[in-house]
């Protein structure tokens, strides 16, 4: 057995060193210990690789506990590793003034097996075929959607079996949903590209990164977008200038000082499931479509779970800091989160 070391692969949340403008001296838990281990390879190409998001709590001690899996690219077992995965991490707790608090992180973790026989960094001759295929319809004047939703879903099932094939079918996810006008399903494909950026080839990044970019600040999500602006800055090969990294600054700063910047939109995925951070001291939920079933505060220092009154008002307690949302209901559900200011 091999120690298990490349499958937590991004923290796509890190508990910053501050909160709200406080004096309060905050560090940041840390993973100290990781006793996974690699699984024997499959034997077969059937789903070996795949990706999932976890949502999980830290507690005083370091141990993880309260592990939500609420999105993943489609294959069960991964939500059961998952969970078994950060199961078995061990951190340094927070601390707030040198005292041991609870703390909150999500994880993007990639699930590989390099030992079982295709070629790392390439896709099958099938796969491309079919990819071919799909992009060459998408860009047809007389494109037909349903039949191109479902070659995308055969590709999914029948051909995507690696990351590097898993990066590539949510880039063509995403130029269908944009053109399908579903906005919030595109901007979840292009942040799994974005992702599973060492996966895709240079150019296809960059637009993904763009794309994300400008559809995170379309619904508020400014956490994501100061995220995937960082990103721009340091993934290799994107080369940013530091004028046009200045000019997406200045995009979202602009974007922040509108009106409507006190609504983040956001929309559950096929696990029923949402999270993310979120800074504001007050807020409201109000679903469009489907139904809610509970909103979820985790941040250093508390935690709190509300499965009756989550449609009402809800405040951050002044000791909390450094917050992630996790919102739970139908799948599909798509809902408003509202700051209220006053």
């Amino acid at each position: 057995m091999k120690v298990f070391s490349a499958l937590l692969c991004v923290s796509l949340i890190m508990v910053s060193a501050s909160s709200f403008g406080s004096s309060k001296k905050v560090k940041a838990a840390k993973l100290i210990k990781n006793a996974n281990t690699v699984e024997d390879a499959f034997t077969s190409r059937g789903g070996m690789e795949g990706w999932t998001r976890v949502s999980f709590i830290i507690d005083t001690d370091g141990t993880t506990k309260d592990i939500v899996v609420f999105d993943y690219s489609g294959k069960d077992r991964y939500v059961k590793k998952s969970t078994k995965l950060v199961q078995n991490l061990q951190y340094s707790p927070a601390s707030i003034n040198e005292k041991p608090v609870t703390s909150a992180q999500i994880l993007f973790v990639k699930h590989t097996y390099s030992e079982a026989g295709h070629s790392e960094g390439s896709v099958t001759p099938a796969f491309a075929k079919e990819y071919q295929a799909i992009i060459d319809a998408l860009t047809s004047p007389s494109a037909n959607m349903s039949s191109i939703k479902v070659s995308i879903d055969e590709l999914v099932e029948d051909h995507t079996k690696n990351l590097n094939e898993h990066a590539l079918a949510a880039w063509l996810k995403s130029i269908y949903y944009y053109k399908n006008e579903d906005f919030l399903e595109y901007m979840r494909q292009s942040q799994i590209t974005v992702d599973l950026y060492e996966y895709l080839p240079v150019a296809i990044l960059a637009k993904s990164t763009v794309n994300l970019f400008q559809s995170q600040l379309y619904y508020g999500n400014f956490n994501g977008a100061s995220e995937t602006l960082a990103r721009m800055g340091s993934v290799d090969g994107l080369n940013l200038s530091q004028q046009t990294h200045q000019q997406f600054a200045d995009a979202l700063k602009a974007s922040k000082a509108t009106e409507s910047s006190n609504v983040t939109k956001g929309q559950l995925s096929s696990l029923g499931a949402w999270s993310q951070a979120y800074e504001f001291s007050t807020f409201k939920v109000d679903v469009s479509q489907g139904s809610v079933d509970s909103v979820e505060l985790r941040c250093n220092d508390y935690q709190q779970k509300y499965v009756e009154g989550w449609e009402n008002q809800i405040d951050f307690p002044a000791q909390a800091s450094n917050c992630i949302l996790l919102i739970r209901g139908d799948a599909g559900a798509t809902f408003d989160i509202l700051e209220i200011t006053s």
